[in-house]
């Protein structure tokens, strides 16, 4: 590995100056908007708090102080009135009148309409809210003389209110101000320069700068910070040094291995070419087989016929022959003997038509079944037909044995498939019903259904091979279409019957096949085939 350059010397980070209140997300404006909110917030209600309180006990106050007043001045005006004489009682009511929240003093006798003595302050503002008033009759011995109306106002206590707290507002907005001051200071000098370096740092290392030291001066939490980020740059620096080493011995140990699978891949695509010739060896041979046993079945069959007409032929041989006989021994020929050799005559010749014609059927069949088989050409065809043409190739190999077949057949469904193809199928699961679902079964029965399916899936026949023998368990039943498994090795089996079952109906018919099975309750083959088989690449339409 090549020596990594030597880091270049420390060099201090910038220390950008943060700039107050320009940035909503930084921790400036974050601790303002906290004092403000802290101080303005509990401060406002607070005085608003005591504003409605100072204004409900001003007018408590004052409606005390007016009642109180008015009492005062209506015993004291009530002289004055008495002997008509204004100038007495205006300096009464001059100095109830130096107090600022005093309005208005009239005093009104009953008998004229000019106010006995009548007094306001000058330029007091009409406020409602904030005036009181109370009229107080003035007596003399019992009788009322005048009456006399005063009005308050908490005016002026709340002014004297608000001036007060505005000086305390100013008094706190001063204080806020020159704590703000000092606190960012502090806040600038302790905690944002060096998070601002600290955030310089974390980006540079985001970016993979990782050759620029980090050096933040201090010995606080910040500074550790600082530290510990530096210890996790040099920790970086040298993982990544081992991740280059370990990426080299990677790139030779990869290419050691690509070479020796290289190797290893040949010598396996010859062995699965050589795998895949000897089992298309296999399947063909599995096919020749399937054929041969028809052979064999259509010979044992043919035999009958024929040796019925061979033993028809030979008596017939006999008789012209003692016919013969007669006539060149000078023999009479007697009528009851001519009437007796053509009863016989006409009786073998019915007897060798009916063997000739089954020995011809036979062939007929045996000639059709051959050629789809053989040349796996697409036709149209009758489903029932082409079952009971592969009856009468399979029924031979049942016909010394325990075991029968049954149909139960839909005639007139026509398929447009590959009937070779479809006897192939049938001959095949007849023959492992006989070899494989009836070993060690004294008596049994297969039977071969075929019928229409309803609903969706009108354009499809459901045909189906039914036995009454052993039955399988499930392992053996999940592995039925595997190629090569089979229950028989050893002793013939080759294990592809089932999986060219299996290829034929998926691949060729178009179609599916379902397996059945309980040990002891037999087995059920469900197969689902379409009307119109799909075209295959390179058939025959």
């Amino acid at each position: 590995m090549p020596d990594s350059p030597a880091p270049p010397p420390a060099i201090a980070l910038p220390q950008p100056t943060p700039q107050f209140g320009r940035r909503r997300d930084s921790l400036t404006f974050a601790v303002v908007l906290a004092l403000l909110l802290g101080l303005l917030l509990p401060t406002t209600a607070v005085l608003v708090y005591d504003s409605q309180k100072t204004r409900a006990t001003a007018m408590d106050d004052l409606k005390r102080d007016l009642t109180r007043a008015t009492e005062v001045m209506a015993l004291s005006l009530a002289e004055p009135v008495w002997q008509v004489s204004p100038d007495l009682a205006d300096p009464m009511v001059k100095a109830q009148m130096d107090d600022p929240r005093f309005v208005s003093v009239q005093v009104v006798e009953p008998a004229s309409s000019a106010p006995f003595l009548s007094q306001r302050r000058v330029g007091e503002s009409d406020d409602d809210d904030l005036m009181l008033s109370e009229t107080r009759a003035i007596q003399r011995d019992g009788r009322e003389i005048a009456r006399l109306t005063v009005s308050m106002s908490a005016a002026p206590l709340l002014q004297a209110k608000q001036a007060e707290v505005w000086r305390t507002v100013w008094r706190s907005g001063l204080t806020l101000t020159l704590s703000l001051v000092l606190m960012l200071w502090v806040l600038q000098r302790y905690v944002l320069r060096p998070m601002t370096a600290l955030t310089g740092a974390a980006e540079a290392l985001a970016a993979g700068r990782l050759e620029q030291p980090l050096r933040v001066g201090g010995a606080d939490e910040i500074a550790r910070v600082g530290v510990a980020m530096e210890r996790m740059r040099q920790a970086l620096l040298s993982a990544f040094a081992a991740l280059r080493q370990h990426n080299l011995d990677l790139e030779e140990t990869v290419a050691q291995r690509t070479a020796e699978l290289t190797a290893s891949n040949g010598e396996l695509s010859e062995a699965l070419a050589t795998l895949q010739k000897a089992q298309r060896e296999l399947v063909e041979s599995e096919k020749l087989a399937s054929l041969g046993r028809l052979v064999a079945g259509v010979a044992h069959e043919l035999n009958t016929p024929l040796g019925n007409a061979l033993t028809v032929v030979s008596a017939l041989d006999d008789r012209y022959r003692q016919l013969e006989g007669m006539l060149s021994g000078g023999v009479q020929l007697r009528r009851s003997t001519l009437e007796e050799l053509a009863r016989d005559t006409r009786r073998g010749q019915d007897i060798l038509q009916r063997n000739v014609q089954k020995a011809a059927d036979l062939v007929r069949d045996f000639k059709q079944v051959a050629i789809d088989q053989t040349a796996d050409l697409r036709r149209d065809f009758d489903l029932a037909k082409v079952v009971e043409d592969v009856m009468v190739m399979v029924e031979p190999s049942f016909k010394h044995t325990p075991h029968l077949i049954q149909t139960d057949l839909c005639h007139g469904l026509i398929m447009n498939s590959y009937p070779g193809a479809l006897g192939q199928v049938l001959t095949n699961l007849l023959m492992n019903a006989l070899l494989h679902g009836f070993d060690g079964v004294s008596q049994g029965r297969v039977k071969v259904h075929c019928a229409r399916l309803d609903g969706d899936d009108a354009d499809k026949v459901e045909l189906s091979v039914i036995d009454d023998g052993r039955g399988m368990d499930e392992p053996v039943r999940r592995r039925i279409f595997d190629p090569f498994f089979t229950t028989k090795l050893g002793t013939g089996g080759s294990g592809l019957g089932m999986h060219i079952v299996h290829s034929i109906v998926t691949n060729v018919l178009g179609g599916q096949i379902e397996v059945r099975s309980t040990p002891g309750q037999g087995t059920q083959m469900l197969m689902t085939l379409p009307l119109l088989a799909p075209q295959r690449a390179g058939s025959d339409a």
